[in-house]
């Protein structure tokens, strides 16, 4: 892996561990802190890209930010070299070394770092699994963790991360989310520029604006999402259209007391007000309004309970 991004960092020369053992403690240390501090919220960019507006910290950010910020720390604690190989506009934060690889990617919520070994290789593919969240809950009562399964291909470097959740309504693990990282997808300027994040923030797969917490006293995972298809006006009456789930993967809707109860973990978690939560979903759904072609079509958000 050659293409190396070395990013900037503010944190004291000092805090720098470069050996292997302090490397690991370094990434450990910044997953379990990023987790429940910065959130995945897709209405951030909008602020910022369309809207001009600086998001505190507290907000979170959309999985590439998340990913970033993830390789900023490690950077500044270890001095170690961070890549950013991409699928599509999902972006993970990698530590190549002599021996292998170690990843971080906080959009998919593993608990500890993905550490992947050359010598650990079989028939050119080394393997690992970690738990992540959400921890739910079987019917018989016995703890159900989702998964983040990394497959790495020596042949052609490439990193394969699999998210599988374990569905209450089916009983066992899905896969939820999948992604390939590969090398010539790197990216060579952190964050990208402006005029190539602006069309993502616009793409047909992103048909909602949303907030997904990991509440820092409960470890529960909560979210508000505010779905886009009919094209949501950012008023305060589509406030009504807001859904909420929780940590068992169940929705519910505006105005219920189960809603009530997950928006409340989301807005603690951020740190604000309920309703300055509902008002920056609700404008950055104006703001991709205003900013969308006429021809996008959106498709509707799922409601089904996991």
């Amino acid at each position: 892996m050659n293409t190396v991004v070395h990013t900037s960092t503010d944190e004291p020369h000092a805090l720098r561990a470069p050996n292997g053992e302090g490397r690991a403690t370094a990434l450990s240390e910044v997953l379990d802190e990023l987790l429940p501090s910065y959130p995945y919220n897709s209405a951030t960019q909008l602020h910022e890209y369309f809207g001009g507006r600086a998001v505190p910290r507290s907000y979170g950010a959309s999985c590439a930010w998340q990913s970033f910020e993830a390789g900023r720390l490690v950077a500044a604690r270890t001095g170690a070299a961070v890549e950013y190989p991409a699928d599509g506009r999902h972006v993970a934060a990698l530590f190549p070394d002599a021996d292998g690889l170690a990843l971080l990617d906080p959009y998919l919520l593993h608990r500890t770092p993905l550490r992947l070994d050359r010598a650990a290789a079989e028939d050119g593919v080394v393997r690992q699994t970690v738990d992540a969240y959400p921890f739910r809950v079987r019917a018989d009562g016995s703890p159900a963790p989702s998964r983040v399964r990394a497959t790495w291909r020596l042949a052609d470097d490439s990193v394969r991360l699999d998210y599988l959740r374990y569905s209450p309504r089916r009983g066992h693990n899905v896969l939820s989310r999948s992604f390939t990282l590969r090398p010539g997808t790197r990216l060579t300027e952190v964050p990208p520029p402006a005029d190539r994040v602006r069309p993502l923030l616009l793409h047909p797969e992103q048909h909602s604006v949303s907030v997904r917490v990991v509440h820092p006293g409960e470890r529960q995972i909560a979210e508000v999402i505010l779905p886009m298809a009919g094209r949501p006006t950012g008023v305060r009456a589509d406030a009504a259209l807001l859904i909420g789930k929780d940590n068992q993967g169940a929705v519910s809707r505006h105005a219920s007391s189960s809603f009530g109860r997950t928006a409340e973990l989301v807005a603690d978690a951020m740190g604000v007000p309920y309703e300055e939560l509902v008002g920056f979903l609700l404008e950055a759904a104006a703001l991709h309004r205003a900013a969308a072609p006429a021809s996008l079509v959106l498709a509707d958000y799922p409601v089904e309970d996991e």
